[in-house]
Parts: C-alpha cells; sequence; structure tokens
C-alpha cells in the first residue's frame, strides 16, 4: 500500500489544480483523477506524469489567444474548460494499456504496450495544440480530403500553424516520455512522431468525412484517433 500513497496523492493533488484553473468541469476533472490514478496504479508514476504533460500543453494552447478565438466564433466553450465526454474520449485508450500493461509488463509485450501508450498520448497531445493553434493562422485552413479553403474551426482543416503546433506537441511527448523513464530516445521518439502525428491526422480526416456529416461526434472522432495511434505505436514496437 505505500507505493501507492504518491499515485494517490499526486492524482488528488492534479484534480484539484486542473479545477482550480478551470481546465475541466466538476465531472471532467472527477473523470480525469479516475483515469489518472488508474495509470499511476497500474503502470506507475512515471506513466501518469506524462499525462500531466499532456495536460499542462493542453490547457497552455486552449488558453493561448483565446479572446481572438472567441470572437471567431471557434474557441472552447465555457472558457476553454473541457468536460467529462472529452476526458473519456483521450483517457481511455491510454488507461486500457496501463491496465493491459500491469498483466504483460514482465515479457516482451510490455515494451510494445509502451509505445502504444506513448503514441496515445502524443496523438491526442498533437490533436490539441495542432487544433488550437492552427486556429490562430491569420490564412484559411485547407480541408485534408480536397484541400479546398475552408473557414476557421472547420472539422478536418488543417494549416501550417496548426501542421507545426502538432508536430512540437508530439515531439515534446517523445522527449518527455525518455526523460521519464518510460522507454529508450529511439523509442520515444519513434512512437510519439510515427503514431502521435498519424493519428492526430486521423483525426483530421474522421472530422472531413464524418463529423462533418454528423456522423460521430467529437468525443467519438478523439477517441478513434487515439486508437488509431496507439496502434501504429505497437506496430513500431514490433518492427524494433
Amino acid at each position: 500500500m505505500v507505493k501507492e500513497i504518491p499515485v494517490l496523492a499526486l492524482g488528488l493533488v492534479i484534480g484539484f489544480i486542473i479545477y482550480r484553473l478551470r481546465i475541466l468541469d466538476l465531472e471532467g476533472t472527477l473523470a480525469a483523477v479516475a483515469l489518472g490514478i488508474i495509470i499511476g496504479l497500474f503502470a506507475g508514476i512515471e506513466w501518469l506524469s506524462l499525462l500531466v504533460v499532456f495536460l499542462v500543453m493542453g490547457f497552455a494552447s486552449t488558453r493561448y489567444g483565446y479572446s481572438y478565438k472567441k470572437s471567431l466564433g471557434v474557441a472552447e466553450k465555457k472558457e476553454g474548460r473541457r468536460g467529462v465526454g472529452n476526458v473519456l474520449a483521450n483517457g481511455l485508450v491510454p488507461a486500457f494499456i496501463a491496465v493491459l500493461w500491469f498483466m504483460n509488463s514482465e515479457n516482451s509485450v510490455g515494451n510494445m504496450l509502451k509505445a502504444g501508450y506513448i503514441a496515445a498520448i502524443a496523438t491526442v497531445t498533437g490533436d490539441t495544440l495542432s487544433s488550437e493553434i492552427g486556429m490562430l493562422s491569420r490564412r484559411r485552413p485547407y480541408l485534408i480530403t480536397t484541400f479546398e479553403k475552408v473557414p476557421i474551426g472547420t472539422h478536418g482543416g488543417v494549416s501550417l500553424m496548426g501542421e507545426l503546433g502538432g508536430f512540437a506537441g508530439a515531439l515534446i511527448i517523445g522527449v518527455a516520455s525518455y526523460l521519464l523513464g518510460l522507454a529508450d530516445l529511439k523509442l520515444s521518439l519513434l512512437a510519439a512522431l510515427i503514431g502521435g502525428v498519424a493519428g492526430f491526422h486521423m483525426d483530421s480526416l474522421l472530422g472531413a468525412v464524418l463529423e462533418r456529416r454528423r456522423l460521430i461526434n467529437n468525443a467519438m472522432v478523439n477517441f478513434l484517433s487515439s486508437l488509431t495511434g496507439s496502434l501504429i505505436g505497437l506496430r513500431i514496437a514490433i518492427s524494433l
């Protein structure tokens, strides 16, 4: 029980900070704390710490230029606070991988699951930064499927600023994974940059093809893109 205390304490502290800074609403905060504690208890405080990196970067990018985004009508509602749907969409895949890792940490599958986790976190980080930073571009984005110019905030729209922001987010997750000791540098960077970048582009593709037609909602898009990124991360680990 002693080794679980730091995880529980960190999870509760993170929840308090999340709520006080208005990063998430109450339901979202409770969901984030629950998922964070699951990840920490089953996989370790290093895994939980990587999730914290995502939360910090997501918060910073959402609040950056918020007034301008609001003037365009594309800013996150509730002053940028996200809810339980967003938390579950971004956190269920990483939490599931953490549980699987707990059951397979002593064999070769463990390294694959680490890559899947890193790629999933890189995906949601890259997606958040590409969206939030891309909306600050003074040029209209291009629809990922047809390359026609579309209004800022259109599902499936991509821009140079957004692409650079998403790539930077995935890169930071890769470096953080290595510094936290989750995996060696090669696996950390490959999982984050290949799995993560592919994952947040899948988000754009699903947004253009399905979300724009209201066939699925944004939460489902986020879930499917994080799942895609994680699967690519798993495949990368197999190839190494």
